[in-house]
């Protein structure tokens, strides 16, 4: 993942979204979370979840560190699940403001 770009992580869940009550995609560095998503601000289809993150937030991210990312839900029958840690490298960009 760049900095100062706005990806967008598609991630597939084992069920169905509609049965997600709450949900967090959590963004940490250094096991500190950076940026947290919730389900008001994900793309639910079928069994995927869709985030976008803005320019604000990858700037956010230190380069000197890979960035982690956790997909946590908790269903509407108050099941708990949480994703394996997907670690992605932090890429610098030679620009450090918003366009």
């Amino acid at each position: 993942m760049r900095r100062g770009t706005t990806p967008k992580h598609t991630f597939t869940l084992p069920f169905d979204t509609s049965l997600i009550c709450k949900l967090r995609v959590i963004y940490a560095q250094s096991r500190v979370a950076k940026i947290v998503k919730k389900k008001t601000d994900a793309e639910l289809s079928g069994n995927t979840v869709s985030v976008k993150l803005t320019q604000d937030e990858t700037l956010r991210l230190n380069c000197r560190h890979k960035t982690e990312i956790q997909v946590r839900v908790v269903t509407h029958d108050g099941e708990s699940f949480v994703s394996d840690i997907i670690t992605v490298n932090t890429d610098r960009c030679l620009d450090n403001e918003v366009l």
